[in-house]
């Protein structure tokens, strides 16, 4: 007796195979999207750079102090366009992490990354951007001694 379908042995092979090609694009995929949410960081905290130096020449009235401010609307318009991270700081949805010096004479911030989660993405006063190892103690980035805060 001659069938026209295909067997059940058939369908489970094809099925089987599609299921092993769905999870390897969905493994690649997440990686993608984790490297998407790491360039929003990059692009996002940069925008704090410019920010910052505005603030000093006005608002701040030569001083960062108030910058870091959750009421500063360039922090949070930078906090609004980051994807969500839980990271050292989870006092904002984005994570992002934002000190500034006791004297005002600079500032820090970072966000944890998405792809290496043990390293963070730091931009300060000074002009600095770089991804750096995560110490322990996120506040370390200012220097209590000279009161500076600075990417490592």
């Amino acid at each position: 007796m001659k069938s026209n379908g295909f067997t059940l042995i058939e369908l489970v092979v094809v099925i089987a195979i599609i299921v092993i090609l769905y999870s390897i694009i969905m493994f690649s995929m997440s990686k993608y999207v984790s490297l998407g949410e790491d360039s929003s960081i990059y692009g996002s905290l940069a925008t704090l750079i410019p920010a910052g130096e505005a603030w000093y020449n006005g608002v701040g009235n030569n001083s960062y102090n108030g910058f870091c401010a959750m009421s500063n609307s360039a922090l949070a318009n930078v906090i609004s366009q980051m994807p969500k991270n839980s990271g050292p700081c989870a006092t904002n949805v984005a994570g992002v992490c934002c000190y500034a010096s006791f004297d005002g004479n600079s500032w820090v911030a970072f966000a944890q990354e998405f792809v290496t989660p043990s390293y963070i993405y730091c931009v300060d006063s000074r002009g600095m951007e770089e991804s750096v190892l995560a110490s322990s103690s996120p506040s370390s980035l200012c220097q209590s001694g000279s009161g500076v805060c600075k990417c490592p």
